[in-house]
Order: C-alpha cells, then sequence, then structure tokens
C-alpha cells in the first residue's frame, strides 16, 4: 500500500480541515515505512508517487530536533497500545517551520508486526497564533514595567501605520489617540490641542512619519523634548522614536515626563548662560580664556577677543593649550623672552606653582609690527578637579609701560633730589657760613662801627637768603601734598601791579639790571584771584629772569587782557622778557621739574632750589592757566603766563585787595602797651627791643595760660595789644585767645599771632581761633610795624 486510499469527498474535507491520515509500520526485520493519503502528503509537500520507506525517513528526518524525544516517546506509547497525541514542530521544504499534531494509536489487528494508525493536523496558524499572543503578553508585561518611566507606548507597524497602545496613563489619557487606526495622522491630531504653541512645529515635525524614518536612517533612536499645558502650567515632555532590533517594519514609540530633568537643564544652562556672562564680565580684559585639562592638554573655550586673532592668525581655532603655546612662542613671542617662557609655562611648573600658590602669573613680550607689547598669562588651580586649570590671556602693556615711565621717572626724582641734597647742602651752607663769618667779624670789630655795620648788613643778607631757601623747599612740599588752596580775594591788577613795581624795580636795581613794567589793553582790570600767589608766581619769574641776567641788561613786565571763550572770565597774560643767559632746548624739557638746575650754583655763581620754577608751575595749573617758554642760549627768555580770572560784576561795591600797605602815614607808638606771649627767652628779647625801640610798653608772659591770668588780673583795657605765640607748653597761643574771648565777649583786644607756622593753613586756624592777625618768624620789623599801625591808633 503506497498510499491510503480514500473516497474524493472524503479527501476534501479532510483537506479543506488541514488533516491527512497515516499509517506506520515497524515490522521486525524491515525498515519503517509510512503510509499518508493525499491530504497528508499535501500538507507534507510530498508528491503521490513516493515509497513508504522514504515517506517515513522524510518525514522522521524533518522532525525539529528539540522535539524528537518527545517523538520517540509517542512511538512507544501508541506500541503498548494506548492512545498518543504529540504537538510537534517539522521543517517544511518550501514553508520552513511549520507546527502538526499527530493522534494515533495501535491497530490491534495486525499480527505482522506493529502497525500505528492517525491522524496528522496542520496548526501552524493556531501555534503562530497563540506565539503571537504570548509575545503580546510578554511586551505587555515589559511595556507594564516600564511604565512607570513612560506615559505610554505605541508599538507601530510602519508598513500599515497600525499600532498597539500599552499602559496610557498621566496626560496620554485625555489625549484618546488609541481609537485611531493610522498612528501618524491619528496622534498628530490627538497631542496638538495640548502641546504648548512655541514647540508644536518641532512636534508636528517628528511625528511626521517621512521624517521620522529618515531620522532613523541615521540613528537608532530620534527624540524631542517640548512642553504640555497641563493645569495652567507647562509639562515638560519627551518623544522618543526607536527601532525594534527583530524587525524592519516596526518602530517603538515612548511618551515620556521629563520635567524634572528638562527643568534642571533649563536652571543649568540658565546658570550656565550666568556664569559665562559673570566670566565674559570679569574677563573683559583678556583676549583669551580657556580651561586646560592639563592631563591630556584639551582646552574648553570661554573668551576669545576677536582682536586677539589679528595678533595671532588662527589663534581661535586652537583646541589644545600646547599647541596654543607653541603656535605664540613660534610667532610673536619676542625672541629674547622665548626661553624664559617656555621654562615658565611648562605643565609641570604650572602645576607645581598653582599647587602651591593657587594662581601663577607669567609675564612676557609680544613683538607685533615692530612694536614690543607687554602680556601676561594667568593661570588659577581649579580646586574641584585635579590638574585642571584656568588660563587667561591679556595685555599689561599699558600699566607695565606706565610703572616703567614711573619708576624712570621715580630714578629721575631720585636723581634730582640727590642733585638737590648736593646743592642745597652748597647753598645752605654758604649763606649759614656768611652768617657766622660776619656775625664773627662784627664781633671782632666791635669797636669799628662801620666796619661792624657792614658785616652785620652782609649777614641779614645771607639769612634772608637763607630764609627763601628754606620757604622755597617747604612751599613746594605743601603744593605736593595738596595743603596748598587758592584762597580768591577781589583784585584792582591796575593797583596791585603798582604794588609790585617797586619790589620788582628793586631787585633789578641791585644787579644793574633795567626793569619795565607795562600793562595795555586791559578792559577788565577788576577780577577775583589769589593775590598773593599770583604775586608769587610773578616775584619768581622776575627775580630768576634778573638772577640770570648779566648787569647791563634789561627785564620787562607786559601784562594784557586777550580773547576769553570763557564767559564771566578774563583772560590775562603776563609776559616776561630778559635778555639774560637763556636756556638750551634740552633743558626747556625739565624746567619745571622739581629740583632742576641747568647750571649749578658753583658753576652759574646763582644759588637756590631748582624748585622756584616748579613752584610757579603747580601754582599756575591750580590757578588753571598755562606757562609757555621760548629761550635760546644767550640769547634770553621769555615766560608767557596765561591766567583766566573771575571778572567782578559790581566793583564798587567791594574792597578791593592790596598787595601792600600803601600808606605810609608816620605813627607814633609812645605810651602803648604790649603783651608778648612767648615761651622762648631768645624771640622774646627780640620782639621786646623792636617794640620798645618804638616807644611801647612791653610785659610778657611764658605760655598762654600765664596770659590768660594776666587778662583775669588786669582786665581788658589794660593791654592795647597781645602778640601771641603758637606752639608753647602749658597752653597753646589757640587756647589762650579762645579763652580769652570768651572771658571778654564784649571787648576786642587785637591779638597778633606771631608764629614759626607761616603757612596758609596756620593762618586760617589762628583766625578761626579768634586772633586778629598772623604774622610769621622770623619777624620782619616793617611787616610788625605794619600789623601795629592797624591796631594801635588813637
Amino acid at each position: 500500500m503506497d498510499c491510503i486510499e480514500s473516497s474524493g469527498l472524503t479527501h476534501a474535507i479532510l483537506s479543506s480541515a488541514g488533516i491527512g491520515l497515516w499509517t506506520i509500520e515497524l515490522d521486525e526485520g524491515k525498515p519503517p515505512r509510512m503510509y499518508a493519503d493525499k491530504a497528508l502528503l499535501q500538507i507534507f509537500g510530498f508528491p503521490d508517487e513516493i515509497l513508504p520507506e522514504d515517506l517515513y525517513n522524510l518525514w522522521s528526518n524533518n522532525i525539529d530536533l528539540s522535539y524528537y524525544e518527545s517523538f520517540a516517546e509517542s512511538i512507544d506509547i501508541m506500541t503498548r497500545g494506548e492512545m498518543s497525541e504529540l504537538e510537534y514542530a517539522w521543517n517544511h521544504q518550501s514553508r520552513g517551520i511549520i507546527f502538526l499534531k499527530n493522534h494515533g494509536s495501535r491497530n490491534e489487528e495486525y499480527t505482522r508486526g506493529v502497525r500505528l494508525e492517525g491522524c496528522c493536523v496542520d496548526v501552524t496558524e493556531q501555534i503562530e497564533f497563540k506565539m503571537h499572543l504570548r509575545e503580546l503578553d510578554r511586551y505587555s508585561n515589559i511595556a507594564n514595567t516600564l511604565g512607570d518611566g513612560f506615559d505610554n507606548i505605541y508599538y507601530v507597524n510602519t508598513n500599515d501605520n497600525s499600532f498597539i497602545e500599552f499602559n496610557a496613563q498621566g496626560v496620554v489619557k485625555t489625549l484618546d489617540a488609541g481609537t485611531c487606526k493610522d498612528f501618524f495622522e491619528g496622534f498628530e491630531q490627538a497631542i496638538e490641542g495640548v502641546v504648548y504653541k512655541e514647540d508644536w512645529e518641532a512636534v508636528k515635525d517628528f511625528v511626521d512619519k517621512e521624517k521620522m524614518l529618515s531620522g532613523l536612517e541615521k540613528d537608532r533612536a530620534v527624540s524631542v523634548a517640548f512642553r504640555f499645558f497641563i493645569e495652567g502650567r507647562l509639562v515638560y515632555y519627551r518623544l522618543k522614536a526607536t527601532k525594534t532590533p527583530d524587525s524592519d517594519n516596526h518602530i517603538v514609540i515612548t511618551l515620556e515626563n521629563v520635567d524634572e530633568e528638562e527643568t534642571a537643564k533649563a536652571e543649568r544652562k540658565a546658570v550656565a548662560n550666568r556664569d559665562m556672562a559673570v566670566i565674559s564680565g570679569l574677563s573683559d580684559d583678556f583676549g583669551c580664556v580657556v580651561y586646560v585639562d592639563y592631563e591630556t592638554l584639551s582646552e574648553a573655550h570661554y573668551r576669545f577677543d576677536p582682536l586677539f586673532d589679528k595678533i595671532v592668525p588662527g589663534w581661535s581655532e586652537i583646541d589644545n593649550f600646547g599647541k596654543r603655546l607653541e603656535v605664540l612662542v613660534n610667532t610673536v613671542v619676542h625672541p629674547s623672552d622665548r626661553e624664559a617662557f617656555c621654562a615658565a609655562t611648562e605643565p609641570a611648573k604650572v602645576l607645581d606653582m598653582v599647587e602651591q600658590e593657587h594662581m601663577y602669573f607669567v609675564n612676557f613680550r609680544l613683538q607685533v609690527n615692530g612694536e614690543d607689547i607687554y602680556y601676561q598669562i594667568k593661570f588659577v588651580k581649579d580646586e574641584n578637579f585635579k590638574n585642571h586649570v584656568i588660563a587667561g590671556f591679556h595685555s599689561v602693556d599699558a600699566e607695565t609701560k606706565r610703572e616703567m615711565a614711573n619708576l624712570e621717572k621715580a630714578e629721575l626724582a631720585n636723581k634730582a633730589k640727590s642733585a638737590f641734597l648736593f646743592n642745597m647742602s652748597h647753598d645752605i651752607r654758604t649763606p649759614l657760613n656768611a652768617m657766622i663769618g660776619f656775625t664773627d667779624m662784627a664781633v671782632k670789630n666791635i669797636d669799628d662801627k662801620v666796619k661792624a655795620l657792614d658785616c652785620l648788613k652782609k649777614s641779614k643778607l645771607s639769612s634772608e637768603h637763607l630764609l627763601s631757601l628754606i620757604n622755597d623747599v617747604l612751599d613746594m612740599s605743601r603744593i605736593e601734598s595738596g595743603k596748598v588752596e587758592l584762597d580768591l580775594n577781589p583784585v584792582d591788577l591796575d593797583d596791585n601791579g603798582e604794588d609790585l613795581v617797586p619790589m620788582l624795580n628793586s631787585l633789578a636795581e641791585k644787579k644793574n639790571v633795567r626793569f619795565e613794567f607795562l600793562r595795555h589793553d586791559i578792559r577788565d582790570r577788576y577780577v577775583y584771584v589769589d593775590f598773593l600767589r599770583l604775586n608769587q608766581v610773578l616775584i619768581n619769574v622776575v627775580s630768576n629772569a634778573v638772577k640770570y641776567t648779566p648787569s647791563g641788561g634789561f627785564v620787562t613786565v607786559d601784562i594784557s587782557q586777550v580773547p576769553s571763550d570763557r564767559e564771566g572770565y578774563g583772560l590775562y597774560q603776563f609776559v616776561v622778557k630778559d635778555s639774560g643767559i637763556g636756556m638750551s632746548k634740552e633743558y626747556l624739557k625739565h624746567l619745571f621739574d622739581e629740583f632742576s638746575r641747568e647750571r649749578t650754583s658753583t658753576v652759574s655763581k646763582q644759588q637756590g632750589t631748582g624748585l622756584g620754577l616748579a613752584i610757579t608751575k603747580r601754582i599756575v595749573d591750580m590757578m588753571d592757566g598755562t606757562v609757555d617758554v621760548e629761550s635760546e642760549v644767550g640769547r634770553g627768555s621769555t615766560f608767557t603766563i596765561s591766567i583766566p580770572m573771575r571778572i567782578q560784576e559790581h566793583p564798587e561795591n567791594v574792597d578791593q585787595v592790596r598787595f601792600a600797605n600803601s600808606e605810609r602815614e608816620s605813627v607814633s607808638f609812645e605810651g602803648f602797651r604790649v603783651l608778648v606771649v612767648e615761651d622762648n627767652e631768645l624771640n622774646l628779647e627780640i620782639s621786646r627791643d623792636i617794640l620798645e625801640n618804638v616807644g611801647i610798653l612791653v610785659e610778657s608772659a611764658a605760655d598762654g595760660s600765664i596770659a590768660v591770668e594776666c587778662l583775669k588780673l588786669k582786665g581788658p583795657d589794660y593791654y592795647d595789644c597781645i602778640l601771641m605765640d603758637i606752639q608753647m607748653p602749658v597752653m597753646d597761643g589757640f587756647e589762650a585767645t579762645r579763652i580769652i574771648r570768651k572771658m571778654f565777649p564784649d571787648k576786642r583786644i587785637p591779638i597778633i599771632a606771631l608764629s614759626a607756622n607761616a603757612f596758609d593753613e596756620d593762618r586760617r586756624k589762628s583766625f578761626e581761633a579768634g586772633m586778629d592777625g598772623h604774622l610769621a618768624k622770623p619777624i620782619v620789623i616793617a611787616q610788625l610795624q605794619d600789623a601795629l599801625k592797624k591796631f594801635l591808633k588813637k
């Protein structure tokens, strides 16, 4: 029997049901034989004409190996006469793996051996369906497990856009995307209403099928972060599409709440932006700031000034610190600095220095277009990471050159001061030597009145010169310390000029120098100016001109008013011209430097501190004026001083200050009583002599407290005037004056300060304490008499 016979109807029924009949004969001494009807042969894909032995072999050999043990056991069961059922996988030559189920048992009527009979059912579709269900269950279990991290998971078939939705929760429950048949169309429609409008275009592009699949061709996964507008606030979500490893036409799309992550990221970005703003602000003067990992010398760039690229082409493209330094050395580092630069920036050196000091500076020079530019690298250690350093490159050219200039200026000043001390040593000793020498000569010739008087006059001249030297040094010191302030007074320039003429003319006459004082074009003669300082300027310049003009020469002073563009002010020029020895062009550069003199007094025979013109320049600067000088050796000099002065609006209502008291009327001091408050016996002796010589009755007090007691005892009408020293033991002159003013508020006893403190602030302190005048020591008899004339009039 090659094939089991059945009627056509039976075959049709069995074939349509996927059922075939079989018989297996296992006779002793013969190979196993298998007989099948046409329905079974059709299931197997075998031809009708096939030998039973071959059919058995083909059938049994194609049973999947994993079922062989079960197959053997099923044969054994049926051989024992029991019913057996076996479901197994079978390798079909064209269909691949199919699933079959055998039902059979032993035919007891067969006596030549063992005959097994049964049927075979093709259960492939049922098995695959069950497997698909199991796979769905498995995916569902996985999806449910992942559901804690995802609001939804979509398993999408990209062939027909069908999908399976897993674990919808959170905001997804409101989308109702599960009822759609086409994922891409349905999901876009469902999500559009809740996505924040500013993010919609990005989400719309993402759920576009063509764009999504195009992105997945390049990467295994693509994603987009966006914001849902939920319950009045924005919440960050992420859509992510991923390829499946076991299918070319399926993708998994997840929707995940990433609000915490994205919010943190946004905060980090805001902090980073803030940090970058801080870095940019703090490093504004740095042409380059990089973060260096010194293990690899790799960099993170923080700042690049485009101007730096002009100095070092391609600078901003470099991303390795070692290469950056190499390019710098090979292009613009000054050749003389290259070796030291390389040693100072060697990694081990940098790390060692920042480890010790936290910050490390390397200074060097760039050579750009033939010009030396001073630069610096500032290295700062990052305490959070080992071997990480911030490096900032910036120009220190301006401050370095300024420091160099200051150093040069200081060196010049030191040289000038050294020269000054040398000159001053000579210049001070010269008048001091004359004073001592002529005083000794006067003593020796005391019986020769003419000779003694001549010696004393020369000693007096030397003492006056010594005083002028000391005053210049003290005046310059006060100007430099900022203690000098202008005291603006109402002045008539015509009268004030007239007051100066006798003094200036006297200076010239002593050297047989012709002096001329000119004024012209002065339209506004009434101004406000610090007349003492203005006269100091003119006296300094004129005395200098006289000093360096040989006998027979001339000095002229020409005062004029020139146009001014400053409203309410006049611009006045004082031109001092001489026919003196002149100055070299080289010295003119240093004319107003402190302690500067073109020739020492030993050479020029002219003594001085070298401060007169420096003081003059400082005073003119304080007055917002200018000084211009023209000079030629052997041809003389011309000084043009221009000073703006505020014009008086109603000069007729203002008392104009005069430089000197022009009143020369004779005043008798006979019978006046003056209290001299002085702790120094020598000074007291001088004051007593001057006063008694003009008929004044003199009483004295050794300090302020004794003077106060004298006033208490004798009353406010006893003394006509008090000459008050300032610095005294027990009680100084200021305190004594304040007490006297409180003692007699209705009586104004004239009190004149007689002090070695001769500065403007000392004068102010005297007036603030209640004094009526201030005279500086050493006492000038004419000045003292002028002060007494003011207060001792009957």
